[in-house]
């Protein structure tokens, strides 16, 4: 027999006492553990006990303000544009590039940074390429095309250390604890666009990029 209670978001923002946008946001980060029917989001009440355990341990990790708190990019400097060869043959001119050193659990890693403009989604878009020790590891793409203002919104999605695409609401590996994570369609909108959770960031937030790349770069290598 089911005994175990299920609420309505607009009843968990009630209890809360916070606005349900909130919640989705807590949601989509993983740290609110949520069931998805059809298009309806649900909270157990375990999952709901377990946030207010992890609320009262402390503050929750700042998304707005934490994403360059990390200084483990070092030395980053102004680079020469460059080509990257994809595997189907075609090359890509990337330009704007930075590149520096970065230090990653007691790993020196070279890090670049280049930026392009290609279609995805329907339509032109900012791209931003993050090679770690010369492997692409990560893109970013835009809402639009506009290069390297810092202001454009960026994102890049999410992947588990089995290599799979974290879907919304799933938990969030620790790692990315105090990067901004939201929903990819939140800033990449249009035909084919993925529907799992993303680092988001502006486009000149070197530190978040090469956080994201890090990660991932490092769960690569644990599959290897």
């Amino acid at each position: 027999m089911l005994t175990e209670s299920v609420y309505t978001l607009e009843e968990v923002s009630q209890y809360l006492r916070v606005p349900v946008d909130i919640l989705r946001q807590e949601i989509a980060s993983g740290r609110l553990q949520a069931l998805k029917i059809v298009d309806l989001m649900r909270i157990e009440e375990s999952a709901l006990k377990a946030y207010k355990e992890a609320a009262k341990a402390g503050p929750l990790p700042s998304t707005a303000n934490s994403e360059s708190a990390d200084n483990f990019l070092k030395q980053i400097l102004p680079a020469p544009d460059f080509t990257h060869k994809w595997p189907d043959g075609s090359n890509e001119d990337f330009k704007n590039a930075q590149e520096c050193v970065a230090l990653y659990r007691g790993r020196e890693h070279h890090v670049k940074f280049g930026f392009a403009t290609r279609k995805a989604a329907g339509k032109d878009r900012l791209r931003v390429l993050v090679l770690v020790d010369r492997y692409p590891t990560v893109e970013f793409v835009g809402k639009g095309a506009e290069m390297m203002s810092g202001k454009e919104q960026i994102a890049s999605v999410i992947k588990d250390r089995k290599g799979k695409q974290l879907p919304i609401g799933a938990a969030l590996p620790p790692e990315y604890q105090g990067l901004q994570i939201g929903p990819y369609r939140d800033v990449v909108v249009g035909p084919n666009a993925s529907n799992g959770l993303a680092v988001i960031c502006k486009s000149d937030n070197i530190h978040a990029m090469g956080k994201h790349a890090l990660i991932r770069y490092t769960y690569r290598q644990e599959r290897a």
